[in-house]
């Protein structure tokens, strides 16, 4: 499978497929982070899957408001995002159809444009239903990218 020119149907493939920590520990040390009610988060994560796909989890809230943040899965190869969520975003989204987005959003990869992560999808029109704290979308983001929290076995 050509991870770097994913069709739809190979997307949601990989979406669902199983994923892990590579290290529980600092997996739960991220629940404690982003628990905080104020304060700048930045934080990273290697992920991987059965198939030894690596990815990089990142989670991003910036320090002057607590209310705005991001989460995403990324390859860590091509650097490509498979999913992006966008919680109250200080801009616009403006897709590639010109359909401009406001508000929260997700981006899920998608092969008909160079930079992967071009469209966005306004959350009311997705399955990303839970979005009251930071938290909250931490753990509806794990359970739709298929994100178990034990290590894989024999790391």
């Amino acid at each position: 499978m050509d991870y770097g020119n994913l069709n739809d149907q190979e997307v949601q493939w990989v979406i669902k497929k199983l994923k892990y920590p590579k290290k529980l520990l600092s997996f739960e040390e991220i629940k404690i982070t982003i628990s905080s009610l104020f304060g700048r988060i930045d934080v990273d994560e290697l992920i991987v899957d059965n198939d030894d796909i690596q990815y990089l989890f990142h989670i991003f809230r910036g320090k002057r408001n607590p209310e705005r943040f991001s989460i995403h899965l990324r390859f860590k190869e091509t650097h490509d995002i498979l999913v992006r969520v966008d919680i109250n975003p200080s801009n616009k989204h403006i897709n590639p159809d010109g359909k401009i987005i406001l508000g929260n959003h997700i981006h899920i990869y998608s092969n008909k444009y160079p930079k992967r992560d071009s469209i966005a999808i306004p959350l009311e029109e997705s399955n990303f239903p839970n979005i009251n704290t930071i938290s909250d979308v931490f753990s509806e983001f794990i359970r739709y990218t298929n994100i178990r929290k034990e290590e894989i076995p024999n790391e």
